[in-house]
């Protein structure tokens, strides 16, 4: 039987920023211009010397999709994104995100709900080397790959990553801001300290790989662990724990996901079983389109109409202890529109 989370995401939030933010009449919340500095130092960059030699490539895509929820009528729900970059030269670019949308773990709009104009999600300056990248800015909050238990791929942090990069391993360090959760306020409101990520990533050989790391978030610490497992027919297998270290509970994760040929068209496959405890904090809602606490079973599969087209299709089911839910819809490409 599924039970109501003992938190509110609005209440986490509450919470830290008024350990992090607080302040009297005459002082100012911590680098409460930091947004203002990025912005023009991004500005002036992409209008300096730097620039002249540079590549400005971008990208986007337009997703439509139904969203029926056994505990909710039927919902028609649209997507835009745009992400351009401008490659300076070999080492530096500078990199944004602007979609719809106004939460952290969607950018979804719904027809006749919400009709969140365009917002500037991400905007970030890039360094990078054979062995180094720094990222600082409204960073994303992945770094390649989106975890099934790591933030959602579509959310920001305020602040900067550093990676660093070796043969067999990767070592990852990001701290930010994440005390408020509204995309048309990641420009505008004061900074202060309220996310640290160490993680550490290594291939013990050609089929395992695994991680290691540790969170604080929300004044809540997490420590998070993960293994996956590639098959010789190319499928992966992956286990993954999350534990609130304060609250003593955890989130566990199992998925499968694989590349296959259906009609002569490729399909990808993922399927997960995953347990989210009911003190495990708010966290749990920064995890992309999540709905509910308890257990869960859910399919994807996703593809395109014939090879080379672009044009996508997207299915997947998910079974909770107390709801059921579909989604299913296109994904378009913006070049595909523009040409």
């Amino acid at each position: 039987m599924a039970h109501a989370p003992p938190w509110s995401l609005a209440d986490q939030m509450k919470i830290a920023c008024n350990a992090s933010c607080r302040t009297d009449d005459n002082q100012v919340p911590l680098l409460t211009s930091y947004p203002r500095i990025l912005l023009i130092a991004c500005l002036l960059l992409a209008m300096s010397p730097l620039t002249s030699a540079g590549e400005f490539v971008h990208a986007g895509d337009l997703s439509i999709r139904l969203d029926d929820t056994s505990k909710r009528a039927l919902r028609t729900q649209y997507r835009v994104r745009y992400r351009p970059a401008l490659h300076m030269n070999d080492q530096w670019s500078l990199h944004g995100t602007i979609a719809t949308g106004d939460e952290f773990e969607s950018a979804y709009n719904t027809l006749g709900e919400s009709d969140q104009a365009l917002n500037l999600r991400r905007l970030f300056l890039r360094y990078t080397d054979l062995e180094t990248r720094v990222e600082f800015g409204v960073v994303p909050p992945v770094k390649g790959f989106a975890s099934s238990v790591g933030l959602s791929k579509e959310g920001w942090i305020r602040g900067m990553r550093v990676v660093s990069t070796r043969p067999q391993a990767q070592i990852e360090f990001v701290m930010g801001d994440l005390s408020d959760l509204s995309a048309n306020h990641a420009f505008s409101n004061a900074w202060a300290l309220s996310y640290l990520e160490l993680e550490y990533s290594a291939r013990i050989d050609e089929r395992w790989t695994f991680e290691l790391a540790a969170e604080e978030i929300f004044r809540d610490r997490f420590v998070r662990s993960e293994i996956r497992y590639t098959t010789g027919s190319g499928s992966i297998i992956a286990a993954e724990v999350i534990h609130n270290v304060d609250a003593r509970d955890h989130k566990i994760v199992v998925s499968a996901s694989r590349q296959t040929d259906w009609f002569d068209r490729e399909i990808e496959w993922f399927t997960y079983y995953t347990y989210t405890g009911s003190g495990f904090g708010a966290r749990a809602d920064l995890s992309e389109d999540f709905l509910e606490i308890g257990h869960a079973l859910a399919t994807r599969l996703e593809g395109e109409f014939s090879t080379g087209q672009r044009l996508g299709w997207f299915v997947e089911i998910e079974l909770y202890e107390a709801q059921t839910r579909l989604k299913a819809g296109l994904s378009i490409p913006l070049s595909l529109l523009t040409n």
